[in-house]
């Protein structure tokens, strides 16, 4: 296995178990290349794949880095991608994001299915699913529109 750390026609799963990582942060491109799956990274004795997508980003011990993001592929990343910021989370569990300059409230439950995006002035909103919002590219509303 120590050849595989520098061959190049070494998967990244080779390159990582030859240098004893037990944590690796890799990226979209190459799990896909590598066409990774929990079996072949359990099966190389790799503890966790920690990424932005995967979220298994409480262990920093491997990159030193803290990665706060919320997943790619996900309605709080959509919602931050549409200048909106978390408010509040209710009793209940629903969270609050706003843009208060363009007078937008976004609200979701835990499942986070499906946000509903609404005028705070007018209160005319939609419900809108992850697919949906990453098509909008700008939120008009009462107190704003370009």
């Amino acid at each position: 296995m120590a050849d595989d750390e520098n061959n190049e026609n070494a998967t990244t799963a080779d390159k990582i178990a030859a240098n004893s990582v037990t944590t690796a942060k890799l990226t979209a491109d190459a799990v896909t290349a590598d066409k990774l799956t929990a079996d072949s990274v359990t099966g190389q004795k790799i503890a966790a794949l920690a990424g932005r997508d995967g979220k298994n980003d409480s262990d920093v011990s491997a990159s030193g880095v803290l990665d706060l993001r919320p997943p790619s592929e996900s309605l709080k990343a959509e919602l931050c991608r549409l200048g909106l910021e978390y408010s509040s989370t209710d009793v209940a569990g629903v969270e609050s994001w706003r843009d208060y300059q363009r007078g937008v409230l976004a609200t979701f439950d835990g499942t986070s299915a499906n946000v509903t995006i609404a005028d705070v002035k007018t209160n005319l909103s939609a419900t809108l699913s992850l697919a949906e919002v990453r098509k909008v590219t700008r939120i008009d509303t009462m107190t704003t529109a370009d």
